[in-house]
């Protein structure tokens, strides 16, 4: 009996080794990292910014009147192409709204025992108005859960 349980132990103490190992748990999502910047000037943060995703249950505001300098937008795994709303508020009261439409292949993998599957995305093309946005430039078009600059939208002076 005292053999059963210290096997027993022994077991739960490898199986709890196993587990802890929290790297997956860094990032575990595929998100695509979005830096802002202003033509002809260079990185920036934006006030007074709105993102809303079209389509998402109740169209989601996922920022709302805020200052950024970068910001994650959330691919749907679901589907092959995802917009959002991006409206940014002027000083003096005017607001402008763009729409960012990205397609892409969502890629299923295996990430490993501790994280499972998950996905990653292959960017295929990137649109927007230009009311605000000047221009996206896709840096990379592989998402991965490595935080890493995917696009970079360039906002009018």
């Amino acid at each position: 009996m005292k053999h059963l349980v210290s096997l027993i132990l022994l077991a739960m103490l490898v199986l709890a080794g196993a587990c802890s190992d929290s790297s997956c748990y860094d990032n575990g999502n595929s998100l695509p990292l979005v830096r802002f910047y202003v033509s002809g000037q260079g990185a920036a943060t934006v006030s007074g910014l709105t993102l809303r995703g079209i389509g998402a249950p109740g169209d989601s505001v996922f920022v709302d009147g805020e200052a950024l300098s970068e910001t994650y937008l959330p691919l749907r795994a679901t589907t092959s192409n995802t917009q959002w709303i991006i409206a940014v508020a002027s000083p003096l009261g005017t607001t402008y709204t763009d729409t960012l439409s990205v397609d892409y292949k969502s890629v299923p993998y295996f990430a490993g025992a501790e994280c499972g599957a998950m996905y990653s995305f292959e960017l295929t093309n990137v649109d927007c108005t230009h009311n605000a946005i000047d221009s996206v430039v896709v840096m990379q078009n592989k998402v991965t859960n490595v935080s890493t600059e995917t696009m970079r939208i360039y906002f009018k002076p």
